[in-house]
């Protein structure tokens, strides 16, 4: 066994984060030497596709210009969303005209003239008539002593999808990944009010028992060489499940729509059904699975300390548009016998969030509802968030731990079970707390200190703890944040 003491004077941390940037790709300057443009000295033509909201269109569009002779001309994409540049023009009048799947073709003329520089025209891309896709699986209205509709599985019924329109599914793939991108490394602390209402469900399909809750729901967000992402969710600062209607908690929603992030993508196999509508705009129907061959990261349940992988399979809609996530749905690719987890169909819907103090806009869940079955018994749950705020500091500063906790990083790639002991200091009415957990591969967790918390003592009063894992020395990395001195003992058992 290796032992390790650590002497802890250790002040109340700061939450903190790292902003990297606006979620849509910032314009290049393209300008020379001088200051100037390149094509400054000749008249160009700047072409800019845009959205009603004014926001820049980045779907998959074709751009044709025509020449008042009849010759159609190439032009050169710049480094801002939806802009193309025609450089070195001829004076004269010009064809343009911008065309989109889902989208109505628009069509405009402009005058080019010498000495004018550049000449900039806007095309607004609006939606097109669609067929009616009213057969989506959605969850009926909520009310207690009503009769619950279950929304069909996502094999049972496919959507519509705009007839004679082909998709091209590594350009998709591609947009919505760098969307997800953009969101990581944009958000990596948000903090939001979220509310909860949980239902029973009778063998008559009727919802009864209902039980409310809110919270002041705060994410952090970050990445880790091992697994690639940690999510870490507190609700009125705990991370205690019994806080949650039948001691049942729903984690870890926002990190769904990684399923589409570039690190995770090669862990399912995606088609694309072709282009949907949803919420009135044209979106990419994406179908994903599971790959069995591969690791699952993506959802788990978690039952006395034990993990069980949930596989999973679904459909996406991704905006035509601009490729962000508006819709996911998810359904189990078979019962996991384990757990006697027979049903879960989980749909999440996304919305723009818009923080005005950053100039910032990032699609985030506004709705989540869940249905399953376990154990013979079924529920039905719905989230939904609002008040939504994110949290910038210096780009050299990092994440710490939550003030008054303990965390342990485990930087290998298996599951390490463990126990913590915490002792109150000697004369105190309060007992030793002792917890078993297992830090998953690559991932930390976090024990809070305080009257109701994970360790149920209050943390000027705590003594001492000990920590003993299985596991080889430096497997996990473990730390304390403490108001008050106290010491913190690690021992590693590399024993069976």
């Amino acid at each position: 066994m290796h032992r390790a003491r650590i002497v802890c004077r250790l002040t109340f941390a700061l939450f903190a984060f790292l902003l990297c940037g606006a979620l849509s790709a910032h314009q290049s300057s393209k300008e020379n030497s001088a200051g100037q443009h390149p094509y400054a000295d000749a008249p160009s033509l700047k072409i800019c596709l845009r959205l009603s909201d004014d926001s820049p269109f980045s779907g998959l569009a074709n751009l044709h210009v025509v020449s008042g002779q009849g010759s159609e001309l190439p032009g050169e994409t710049t480094d801002s969303e939806g802009e193309a540049i025609l450089p070195n023009l001829a004076a004269g009048s010009y064809s343009v005209e911008a065309s989109a799947p889902g989208f109505v073709s628009v069509k405009q003329t402009v005058e080019i003239k010498l000495g004018r520089g550049i000449e900039t025209l806007f095309l607004i891309m609006r939606p097109d008539a669609f067929p009616d896709n009213s057969s989506i699986g959605l969850f009926g209205a909520a009310n207690e002593n009503a009769a619950f509709h279950i929304p069909p599985g996502v094999d049972a019924v496919v959507p519509k999808v705009w007839p004679g329109v082909s998709c091209d599914l590594p350009v998709v793939l591609r947009g919505v990944g760098e969307r997800i991108t953009q969101l990581v490394s944009n958000l990596e602390k948000f903090s939001a009010t979220e509310h909860i209402e949980h239902y029973g469900v009778d063998k008559k399909g009727m919802l009864h028992s209902r039980e409310t809750r809110s919270f002041e729901y705060l994410v952090l967000v970050s990445q880790n060489p091992v697994q690639g992402f940690q999510l870490d969710e507190y609700r009125n600062g705990s991370t205690d499940p019994s806080q949650f209607p039948a001691g049942i908690a729903t984690n870890a929603l926002p990190a769904m729509a990684l399923i589409f992030h570039p690190l995770m993508m090669s862990e399912f196999n995606f088609s694309c059904e072709g282009l949907g509508r949803w919420a009135g705009r044209p979106a990419w129907q994406i179908r994903f699975e599971q790959r069995q061959d591969r690791q699952n990261r993506i959802r788990y349940y978690k039952i006395q300390g034990n993990y069980y992988p949930v596989a999973l399979k679904g459909r996406a809609w991704i905006d035509a548009a601009t490729y962000q996530m508006l819709r996911l749905e998810t359904d189990l690719i078979r019962p996991v016998s384990q757990i006697d987890l027979t049903y879960e169909r989980l749909s999440i819907e996304y919305g723009e969030v818009q923080f005005h103090s950053r100039a910032l806009r990032l699609w985030l869940p506004a709705t989540a509802e869940l249905y399953w079955e376990r154990h013979g018994r079924r529920y039905y749950r719905r989230h939904s968030f609002r008040n939504f705020k994110v949290f910038v500091v210096d780009t050299n500063q990092k994440f710490q731990q939550p003030k008054e906790s303990y965390s342990f990083t485990n930087a290998s790639d298996r599951d390490v079970p463990g126990v913590l002991i915490v002792t109150p200091i000697s004369g105190s009415k309060f007992n030793a707390v002792s917890i078993a957990f297992i830090v998953p591969a690559g991932r930390s967790v976090f024990k809070t200190i305080g009257t109701g918390k994970d360790v149920d003592i209050p943390s000027d009063l705590v003594g001492s703890a000990k920590y003993v894992y299985k596991g080889t020395e430096g497997e996990v990395k473990v730390d304390a944040s403490l108001a008050a001195e106290s010491t913190l003992e690690v021992v590693s058992d590399p024993s069976p």
